[in-house]
Protein backbone atom coordinates (compact mmCIF):
# COMPACT_ATOMS: atom_id res chain seq x y z
CA UNK A 1 0.00 0.00 0.00
CA UNK A 2 1.26 3.78 -1.14
CA UNK A 3 0.14 6.35 1.58
CA UNK A 4 0.42 10.13 0.39
CA UNK A 5 -0.20 12.76 2.92
CA UNK A 6 -0.12 16.26 1.73
CA UNK A 7 1.03 19.45 3.81
CA UNK A 8 -0.96 22.47 2.62
CA UNK A 9 -0.48 25.77 3.91
CA UNK A 10 -2.13 28.87 3.79
CA UNK A 11 -1.46 32.51 4.89
CA UNK A 12 -4.92 33.54 5.95
CA UNK A 13 -5.38 37.24 4.86
CA UNK A 14 -8.32 39.47 3.06
CA UNK A 15 -5.53 38.87 0.12
CA UNK A 16 -5.67 35.15 -0.23
CA UNK A 17 -9.46 34.40 0.95
CA UNK A 18 -8.87 30.80 -0.04
CA UNK A 19 -10.50 29.42 3.40
CA UNK A 20 -13.79 31.80 3.17
CA UNK A 21 -15.48 32.23 6.06
CA UNK A 22 -12.40 30.46 8.12
CA UNK A 23 -10.35 33.52 7.49
CA UNK A 24 -13.13 35.80 9.09
CA UNK A 25 -12.50 33.40 12.28
CA UNK A 26 -8.09 33.46 12.15
CA UNK A 27 -7.69 37.17 11.75
CA UNK A 28 -7.32 39.14 14.47
CA UNK A 29 -7.97 43.45 15.07
CA UNK A 30 -5.75 45.70 17.14
CA UNK A 31 -6.96 48.57 17.91
CA UNK A 32 -4.07 51.33 18.73
CA UNK A 33 -4.95 54.26 20.75
CA UNK A 34 -2.13 56.27 19.13
CA UNK A 35 -2.96 59.42 16.84
CA UNK A 36 -1.43 59.40 13.36
CA UNK A 37 -2.03 60.24 10.24
CA UNK A 38 -2.90 57.67 7.34
CA UNK A 39 0.12 56.67 5.93
CA UNK A 40 2.44 56.93 9.47
CA UNK A 41 -0.71 54.71 10.88
CA UNK A 42 -0.46 52.11 7.62
CA UNK A 43 3.65 52.54 7.96
CA UNK A 44 3.08 51.50 11.93
CA UNK A 45 0.90 48.50 11.05
CA UNK A 46 2.79 46.76 8.94
CA UNK A 47 5.88 46.84 10.90
CA UNK A 48 4.09 45.81 14.09
CA UNK A 49 1.03 43.86 12.71
CA UNK A 50 0.07 43.21 8.85
CA UNK A 51 -1.60 46.17 7.72
CA UNK A 52 -4.30 48.70 8.59
CA UNK A 53 -7.45 46.65 9.04
CA UNK A 54 -9.62 45.39 5.80
CA UNK A 55 -13.80 44.92 7.09
CA UNK A 56 -15.25 42.72 4.58
CA UNK A 57 -18.65 41.74 6.35
CA UNK A 58 -20.95 42.60 9.19
CA UNK A 59 -18.85 39.67 11.50
CA UNK A 60 -15.74 41.62 10.71
CA UNK A 61 -17.36 44.55 12.46
CA UNK A 62 -18.96 42.61 15.27
CA UNK A 63 -14.90 41.09 16.27
CA UNK A 64 -13.81 44.51 15.80
CA UNK A 65 -16.62 45.90 18.34
CA UNK A 66 -16.65 42.50 20.83
CA UNK A 67 -12.31 43.22 20.72
CA UNK A 68 -12.50 46.91 21.86
CA UNK A 69 -15.73 48.79 22.33
CA UNK A 70 -16.16 50.95 19.21
CA UNK A 71 -18.11 54.12 20.82
CA UNK A 72 -14.89 54.70 22.78
CA UNK A 73 -13.44 56.28 19.64
CA UNK A 74 -14.57 59.19 18.00
CA UNK A 75 -13.09 57.72 14.67
CA UNK A 76 -10.46 55.44 13.85
CA UNK A 77 -8.43 54.71 10.51
CA UNK A 78 -8.51 51.35 8.42
CA UNK A 79 -6.89 50.30 5.64
CA UNK A 80 -9.36 52.12 3.07
CA UNK A 81 -8.39 54.54 0.39
CA UNK A 82 -8.60 56.50 -2.84
CA UNK A 83 -6.00 57.25 -5.18
CA UNK A 84 -7.80 59.66 -8.02
CA UNK A 85 -4.63 60.25 -9.74
CA UNK A 86 -3.03 57.19 -10.26
CA UNK A 87 -6.56 55.57 -11.71
CA UNK A 88 -8.44 58.78 -13.58
CA UNK A 89 -7.06 58.75 -17.03
CA UNK A 90 -7.76 54.56 -16.90
CA UNK A 91 -11.20 54.50 -15.63
CA UNK A 92 -12.86 57.63 -15.65
CA UNK A 93 -14.77 59.79 -13.55
CA UNK A 94 -17.45 57.07 -12.37
CA UNK A 95 -15.00 54.39 -11.25
CA UNK A 96 -15.30 52.79 -7.69
CA UNK A 97 -11.58 53.65 -6.97
CA UNK A 98 -11.66 52.49 -3.37
CA UNK A 99 -8.69 50.19 -2.32
CA UNK A 100 -7.46 48.20 0.37
CA UNK A 101 -3.96 48.74 1.90
CA UNK A 102 -2.82 45.05 1.91
CA UNK A 103 -4.50 43.92 -1.72
CA UNK A 104 -4.65 47.28 -3.85
CA UNK A 105 -7.93 45.86 -4.90
CA UNK A 106 -11.53 46.89 -3.85
CA UNK A 107 -13.58 44.19 -1.57
CA UNK A 108 -13.59 40.91 -3.02
CA UNK A 109 -17.09 40.52 -2.01
CA UNK A 110 -18.08 44.03 -2.25
CA UNK A 111 -19.03 44.44 1.16
CA UNK A 112 -19.71 48.15 2.32
CA UNK A 113 -20.40 50.01 5.34
CA UNK A 114 -20.52 53.72 4.53
CA UNK A 115 -22.24 56.76 6.39
CA UNK A 116 -24.97 57.63 5.07
CA UNK A 117 -23.24 60.79 2.76
CA UNK A 118 -19.72 59.21 2.58
CA UNK A 119 -18.07 59.76 0.38
CA UNK A 120 -18.46 63.25 -0.51
CA UNK A 121 -14.45 63.43 -1.16
CA UNK A 122 -15.33 67.45 0.50
CA UNK A 123 -11.66 68.70 1.14
CA UNK A 124 -9.54 66.13 -0.34
CA UNK A 125 -10.85 63.24 1.73
CA UNK A 126 -9.16 59.62 0.29
CA UNK A 127 -8.90 58.04 3.47
CA UNK A 128 -11.08 55.98 5.24
CA UNK A 129 -11.99 55.93 8.85
CA UNK A 130 -14.40 53.93 10.93
CA UNK A 131 -16.72 56.06 13.29
CA UNK A 132 -18.01 55.32 16.35
CA UNK A 133 -20.72 53.48 14.68
CA UNK A 134 -18.81 51.95 13.15
CA UNK A 135 -19.59 52.99 9.29
CA UNK A 136 -16.90 54.23 6.81
CA UNK A 137 -15.89 57.56 6.29
CA UNK A 138 -14.00 59.56 3.65
CA UNK A 139 -11.39 61.86 5.66
CA UNK A 140 -8.62 63.69 4.99
CA UNK A 141 -5.40 61.47 4.84
CA UNK A 142 -3.40 64.11 7.06
CA UNK A 143 -5.64 63.70 9.94
CA UNK A 144 -4.06 62.69 12.93
CA UNK A 145 -6.59 59.44 14.41
CA UNK A 146 -6.48 56.42 16.42
CA UNK A 147 -6.15 53.27 14.10
CA UNK A 148 -7.21 49.76 13.62
CA UNK A 149 -4.39 47.24 12.45
CA UNK A 150 -5.20 43.27 11.61
CA UNK A 151 -3.15 40.06 11.73
CA UNK A 152 -3.45 36.90 9.85
CA UNK A 153 -3.16 33.63 11.39
CA UNK A 154 -1.47 30.88 9.43
CA UNK A 155 -3.42 26.93 8.58
CA UNK A 156 -2.22 24.04 8.13
CA UNK A 157 -3.88 21.26 6.82
CA UNK A 158 -2.51 17.42 6.35
CA UNK A 159 -4.22 15.31 4.39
Amino acid sequence: HVYLSFLVCAAVTPEFPLWGSINKVLRQFHYIDLKLNWLDAQHYCREKYDDLATIQSMEDIIQLKNKVQVSAWIAAWIGLRDDPNSWFKVMGIDANSWRWSVTSEMSQNGYQNWFSIAPDNVYFEYCIELDGAATWNDLNCDALLSFVCYTGKKMCFVF
